[in-house]
């Protein structure tokens, strides 16, 4: 009887692997001698590759991103002299001159309370609330989820229209779930359809005066996820009802975070604190009446821990258009 064939891993496909993950040309021999290469065939590859002027380029480019990333990290050095280190902080009722300096011009995530207090919503809003008062709404959200592990770069795919009323009867029942959830991508429908809402926001220091209209609506339940990405603008997520964990990585570790398309990451939580070469994670935990300043370029993991409803907000005081300029061929 034939021996099955051995699958062998393209050897250029290798090396090409190996340069975009900054590995030294021995490095490089070892990856295709564990890959099944020989000694002597990983020395003639080795050889080739150092001729062609593709690999060549590929290299050059690979030194010049990893200058780029020291630059970048000198900035988490520097965070690290401060008397409060790389963290996020919590401030209490903070003056919007105090914010847009500390925070908003330094890329620094921070906690704000006291921001929202005067909105009925934190008060109001409840599963109940929510099924007397737009239960009869038809609402946009994502749906069957966990069908895909691309869920979250794929979102038209998982588009549905239900009934409120059905979405909150799903929450009461799923327990833990990141099977369906009410997203910001869903607003578009839902800013019309959950108009009733709106009443009971108000106007935020930091933000432009519109009454809380310009938010972005969250509903799921316990167990939903975002996974690790970064937004193109700053955002304030407003928790209203429930808890959310909320895993951040700084901007200037994008080298580290294996960006893999677009503004998504193949980094989880669970690859700390055993991961070798890992970035620095920093955690908070937001309740009704918490706002988190999410940064812009900030990696960002977000899980409910409990049924949820948040609001986020982009539209600041202050210039946010830093998407205008991002570069096509990154969302690829």
């Amino acid at each position: 009887m034939n021996k099955p064939a051995k699958f062998t891993p393209d050897k250029r496909a290798l090396i090409a692997e190996a340069l975009l993950d900054g590995e030294s040309l021995e490095q490089i021999r070892e990856r295709l001698i564990a890959s099944g290469s020989s000694p002597a065939a990983a020395d003639y590859e080795m050889r080739r590759a150092e001729k062609d002027p593709v690999v060549q380029a590929a290299a050059t480019l690979q030194r010049r991103i990893a200058k780029r990333d020291w630059a970048l990290r000198i900035h988490g050095r520097l965070a690290g002299v401060r008397k409060s280190g790389l963290s996020i902080p919590t401030v209490n009722r903070i003056e919007a001159v105090r914010f847009f300096e500390d925070f908003y011009a330094a890329n620094r995530p921070v906690v704000l309370t006291g921001l929202v207090d005067h909105w009925p919503a934190l008060t109001k809003w409840s599963l109940d609330y929510l099924a007397d008062r737009v239960g009869d709404a038809t609402v946009e959200l994502q749906a069957q989820r966990t069908s895909a592990e691309d869920y979250e770069l794929a979102k038209d795919r998982h588009k549905r229209m239900m009934r409120m009323d059905a979405v909150i009867d799903a929450i009461r029942k799923a327990g833990t779930s990141n099977d369906f959830y009410v997203t910001a991508y869903n607003n578009t429908t839902n800013k019309q359809t959950l108009a009733l809402l709106w009443e009971d926001l108000g106007d935020v220091s930091i933000l432009q005066p519109t009454g809380g209209r310009d938010g972005f609506f969250w509903l799921g339940p316990e167990g939903t996820l975002t996974p690790f990405h970064h937004d193109l603008t700053n955002n304030l997520l407003v928790q209203v009802m429930g808890r959310k964990r909320v895993h951040m990585v700084p901007s200037w570790e994008v080298g580290r975070m294996r960006n893999s398309l677009h503004c998504f990451s193949r980094r989880a939580p669970t690859d700390w604190p055993d991961g070798d070469d890992l970035p620095p994670l920093l955690e908070c935990v937001i309740g009704p009446g918490d706002a988190l300043f999410l940064p812009i370029g900030w990696w960002h993991h977000v899980e409910a821990l409990d049924a949820s409803i948040s609001m986020s907000f982009t539209n600041f005081a202050t210039d946010n258009d830093f998407h205008l300029d991002y570069p096509q061929d990154a969302r690829f």
